[in-house]
C-alpha cells in the first residue's frame, strides 16, 4: 500500500451570491492562473434554466459577468459548462437554442457551442454551424455543419475544440426498437475553417440554423446494434484530447460483452493527417445531400482503435462516478476510474500504446467527482470520502488535504498554480444551499 500523508489546505471562500457557481469539470482556470470561470447553476442538471457565465479573480474575489442570456425561462435557452482556452482569453460553453420555450424546450440536441472573449463580454460567437434536415429527412447542409447539439467542450493546446454530440433529427425520430437511435457521439472543431450556411438555401432567420466560426466534424464510428463480443460501439462519450501536442481523441465506447451487457471501454481515434486535411479543406462551403443513415458518420481520415479489453474483470469497463477521460500532458497515459474486485472505484492509469491498466490507488472508499492532472503530469486530484485527495502519480502516495466534511464538495479539484486549488462547495442549509467557489493553498 502506498504511504498516506497529511497536508492542511487553507481554504478561502471567493463567491457569496445567492445563486450557483458551478465550475466546469475541466479547464476552469484562465491561462494566466488568475481567474476561474463558472456558470450560475446550483445543480448539475439545471443548464436549461441557467442564465449567466461569470469569472472570479482567485486573489481579490472580483467577479465579472461574461455573458447573460436573453428571455431566459425554465425551458431555456440556458448556458453552462464553461472552459478556458489554454493560451487565449476565450471561453467556450454550452448555449441552448435561442428559440427554446415551453413548446420547444432545451434538450441534448437543441444546444450549440458558444465562444466569448473575456475582453468583450456579452458578445457571443457560434462555434459550430448548424443546419437541420427537413422533417421528412430530406435536405442538404454545408460540409462541416451539424444538425444537433454539441456540449462538454474541451480545448486542445492549439485551440481546437472537442465535444460530445446528439443529432436533432435523430432525437425527433428515435423510437423504441425503431431504425433510428438518439445515439451520442464525439467530435471536434477546427478553428480556421468557418462554415457559412447563408448561401446554401438555409433560412438563417430561423434560430434552428446558423453559421459557425469553426468547422465541426464527428470522429467516432458507431453502429445501431453492436455485435456481442465485438469492437462495435453503440455510443461514444466522455472524450478528451490525447496529450498536449497530439491530434487524437480518447473516449468511452459502449461495447457489448459476450453476454450482451453494455461495457464502457476506452477507444482512441487518430484524426486526419496533413495531406487528408487538404482534401477536407477543399470541401468547406460545398453543400452535401444528407443521408439519414449517415448522420453520425465520422469525417474521412479518422482511424479508431479499441484500447482496453476488460470484459473479463469482476467489474468491467470504466466504472464509478461519471468522469471524463483525462490524458497526461505528454499523451503517454490516460486516467479513469475503474472498480477493483471489491467494487471500489480506484484511480487507474492506462497506457496509450498497449492499453495496459495499472491501478494507482488503493482507496477504502470510491473516488467521487472528476479527475484532474496537474501540468507536470505528476499529481492527480479528486474528491474521496468528502475529502480532497492529492495523489503523487509516480509513487502512488496520497495526501489528504482536507478533513471529512458534510456532503458539500462536488465536481473537480482544479490545479490553479503551485500548491493552489479551486473547487466547489455547497454553503448553507438544505433549504437555502448555494454552490460557491473556494480557493485552497497548501502552506
Amino acid at each position: 500500500m502506498a504511504p498516506v500523508l497529511s497536508a492542511m489546505l487553507h481554504e478561502r471562500q471567493l463567491t457569496f451570491g445567492c445563486y450557483g457557481h458551478t465550475l466546469n469539470h475541466r479547464q476552469a482556470i484562465s491561462p494566466d492562473g488568475n481567474w476561474a470561470v463558472y456558470d450560475t447553476r446550483n445543480n448539475d442538471s439545471h443548464i436549461a434554466r441557467t442564465d449567466a457565465i461569470e469569472i472570479v479573480h482567485l486573489d481579490s474575489g472580483e467577479i465579472k459577468r461574461l455573458y447573460q442570456t436573453v428571455d431566459q425561462t425554465e425551458f431555456g435557452p440556458g448556458v453552462g459548462a464553461a472552459s478556458f482556452h489554454p493560451n487565449k482569453p476565450l471561453v467556450a460553453f454550452i448555449h441552448g437554442l435561442e428559440n427554446c420555450a415551453s413548446e420547444k424546450p432545451y434538450s441534448v440536441a437543441r444546444r450549440f457551442g458558444t465562444i466569448v472573449d473575456i475582453n468583450a463580454p456579452g458578445i457571443m460567437t457560434h462555434a459550430e454551424a448548424r443546419s437541420v434536415l427537413n422533417a421528412d429527412g430530406s435536405g442538404t447542409r454545408p460540409f462541416g455543419a451539424l444538425s444537433g447539439g454539441t456540449h462538454a467542450h474541451s480545448w486542445s493546446k492549439d485551440g481546437w475544440l472537442s465535444f460530445t454530440y446528439n443529432d436533432a433529427w435523430l432525437e425527433s425520430r428515435s423510437l423504441p426498437n425503431g431504425p433510428f437511435r438518439n445515439q451520442r457521439s464525439v467530435g471536434f472543431m477546427v478553428p480556421y475553417m468557418p462554415v457559412c450556411v447563408d448561401d446554401r438555401g438555409v433560412d438563417v432567420s430561423d434560430p434552428e440554423s446558423f453559421s459557425g466560426a469553426y468547422c465541426a466534424f464527428l470522429a467516432a464510428s458507431l453502429c445501431v446494434e453492436a455485435r456481442n463480443g465485438s469492437d462495435d460501439i453503440e455510443a461514444a462519450v466522455e472524450e478528451c484530447w490525447v496529450g498536449a501536442n497530439h491530434r487524437a481523441l480518447a473516449f468511452l465506447g459502449a461495447v457489448r460483452g459476450e453476454s450482451g451487457d453494455l461495457v464502457n471501454e476506452i477507444f482512441v481515434c487518430d484524426l486526419p493527417n496533413g495531406s487528408q486535411w487538404n482534401e477536407i479543406a477543399n470541401r468547406i462551403g460545398s453543400a452535401t445531400e444528407m443521408d439519414t443513415n449517415k448522420l453520425l458518420e465520422p469525417v474521412a481520415g479518422c482511424a479508431q482503435r479499441r484500447l482496453t479489453r476488460t470484459t473479463h474483470r469482476t467489474f468491467p469497463g470504466v466504472q464509478g462516478p461519471r468522469c471524463w477521460l483525462v490524458s497526461s500532458p505528454a499523451g503517454k497515459f490516460l486516467f479513469a476510474p475503474m472498480r477493483d474486485d471489491r467494487g471500489i472505484a480506484q484511480l487507474c492509469r492506462i497506457n496509450i500504446l498497449d492499453g495496459k491498466i495499472e491501478q494507482v490507488t488503493d482507496l477504502e472508499q470510491s473516488l467521487e467527482g472528476q479527475i484532474s492532472i496537474d501540468p507536470s503530469g505528476s499529481l492527480c486530484s479528486f474528491i474521496c470520502d468528502q475529502r480532497i485527495c492529492l495523489v503523487d502519480l509516480p509513487s502512488g502516495s496520497i495526501r489528504w488535504l482536507t478533513e471529512r466534511s458534510a456532503a458539500s464538495l462536488v465536481g473537480a479539484i482544479h490545479f490553479a498554480g503551485e500548491n493552489r486549488f479551486a473547487f466547489n462547495r455547497y454553503v448553507g442549509t438544505d433549504r437555502e444551499r448555494w454552490l460557491q467557489v473556494f480557493i485552497g493553498e497548501i502552506r
